[in-house]
């Protein structure tokens, strides 16, 4: 008998004991997101202006993130990338973005998106990278050929403490539109928010902490942030945007850093059961005082060395700063699209030249300048095609371009050359072709890139309508070279053959 009162005795004191168990305080988790976007192959550090320090290089970022990740050894670290890894650099030209996957594999990448120039190098060279990467590609909304079970909806992080972190991945279906159309070919595309729900159930249960990992573009991530359910945050990428601070919509964060890993967005939350809160954000320079990788940065010595010599010889001299910024060239009127879509329009005595702004991934700076700088603006190796148009469809091209959000900076506004328009409420007015009104009815004899002749950034009436196509066999980056050559000297002001009211 006393032994059971003991019992009852014991069973009460520890009543209080077991209440507080059951009904303490989940134990506070902490996470740190570090994240950067559209890479392009910038392995080495690089001037944004020349009398500026150099910016980025692969060896400063990975040392950045060693640094961080030693803070604290019960803190939950993870690196994102959101995307675009491919095309703007010489190196990425040259070795399509292998060294690239190899140091992100050193750098401890744990799940990347993607970009749409993720195909620019072909498909069959995109599926290799797949197969090098020591961590998941994600894209939830494309479907590549051949891809199945390296290119991956979602991913699941393992932290610290059991903590599990969701990622789903989403791209722009300027994928299949950006780049040149064989290296599309076969790819399908679904439209991303029902592609999300058809992940998030599963990606909820599984996980804590659910993050969109996004190549769309700060819009769709607006529009994703508004209509999804399930998602904590967004990382996002492809516009470039430097955010620094989060945007906040529908209640949820959406956070770019930038470019060419010049900057690593740094998010520190706490999380508590269901409540995910914001400690703190910052934006890190990238530059000549962060720590650096040293063996990185030897890797990545050998390589430069491989295209120094032909990419430093200097061809000419610019005697104005030729505008290739996205914010000019996919917006308005710029001289460096003036300058190329004349040369091409003269090289091919056509009526009109069409350049897509999104053909110029740099600015040539005034003063001498190198092969180097001028592959930096074309990258891609398009060639000069001719064709005959009817006036009607070249109404349709300029209204398309005219069209476009210039907030987006987008890359299928275009640069002309033989004609003036003025763009208004969304359409090309007052056309002008050779000085006199645009004929409906009349042809054209027009110069434009190999990847707008086939139908890229959204022309696909090119494809169709553009008779008697024809390659020159001239590359862009050439043409533009032996201009340099053969002057010496440009320079090239903006006329206004391009108008908005």
């Amino acid at each position: 008998m006393r032994v059971w009162r003991r019992i009852a005795l014991l069973s009460l004191l520890l009543l209080p004991i077991l209440w507080l168990a059951l009904h303490r305080e989940p134990q506070a988790q902490r996470l740190t997101l570090l994240h950067f976007n559209d890479f392009h192959g910038q392995l080495t550090p690089y001037p944004e202006d020349p009398v500026k320090d150099s910016l980025g290089g692969i060896a400063r970022l990975a040392g950045t993130v060693e640094a961080i990740r030693r803070e604290s050894p019960d803190r939950t670290f993870i690196l994102l990338f959101a995307g675009d890894l491919l095309q703007g650099s010489m190196l990425s030209s040259l070795h399509h973005g292998h060294p690239d996957v190899e140091m992100f594999n050193a750098m401890g990448v744990d799940a990347a998106v993607m970009g749409n120039h993720e195909l620019d190098y072909g498909q069959e060279n995109f599926l290799s990278l797949l197969k090098e990467a020591k961590y998941p590609w994600l894209a939830a909304n494309a479907d590549i050929p051949g891809a199945q079970g390296l290119l991956r909806p979602t991913a699941i992080i393992e932290g610290k403490g059991g903590l599990r972190i969701g990622i789903l991945g989403l791209t722009t279906s300027e994928l299949v539109t950006t780049t040149h159309p064989r290296n599309s070919k076969g790819v399908q595309m679904t439209d991303p928010l029902v592609a999300a729900n058809a992940q998030l159930a599963e990606l909820t249960a599984k996980s804590d902490v659910q993050i969109l990992l996004s190549h769309l573009g700060f819009s769709e991530d607006r529009r994703m942030a508004n209509q999804l359910k399930g998602i904590d945050l967004i990382v996002g990428g492809h516009n470039h945007f430097l955010f620094a601070q989060p945007k906040q919509e529908g209640g949820k964060w959406i956070v770019q850093a930038g470019e060419r890993g010049r900057w690593l967005g740094r998010m520190d939350l706490k999380i508590e059961g269901d409540r995910i809160e914001m400690e703190s954000y910052r934006l890190i320079p990238i530059n000549a005082d962060s720590p650096f990788d040293g063996r990185m940065a030897g890797v990545v010595d050998a390589l430069s060395q491989e295209v120094s010599k032909a990419m430093d010889r200097v061809v000419g001299q610019s005697l104005v700063f030729l505008d290739g910024r996205r914010e000019t060239a996919r917006r308005v009127e710029s001289n460096l699209g003036d300058f190329t879509a004349d040369l091409a329009r003269k090289l091919t005595r056509t009526d009109v030249a069409l350049i897509n702004g999104g053909t110029f991934r740099d600015s040539i700076p005034a003063g001498p300048v190198t092969l180097g700088k001028i592959h930096r603006v074309f990258p891609f190796g398009n060639e000069v095609v001719t064709g005959t148009l009817l006036g009607a469809d070249l109404q349709k091209a300029l209204d398309h371009s005219a069209a476009l959000d210039p907030e987006d900076n987008p890359g299928g506004f275009l640069q002309v050359s033989g004609l003036s328009f003025t763009i208004e409420a969304g359409r090309a007015v007052d056309v002008m072709v050779g000085g006199k009104p645009l004929g409906p009815s009349a042809e054209y004899r027009i110069v434009t890139s190999d990847f707008l002749a086939e139908g890229g950034d959204g022309y696909g009436l090119f494809a169709q309508a553009l008779k008697d196509k024809t390659g020159t066999g001239n590359l862009l980056l050439d043409m533009v070279a032996a201009a340099f050559e053969e002057k010496g000297d440009i320079r090239v002001e903006v006329d206004g053959r391009i108008q908005r009211r």
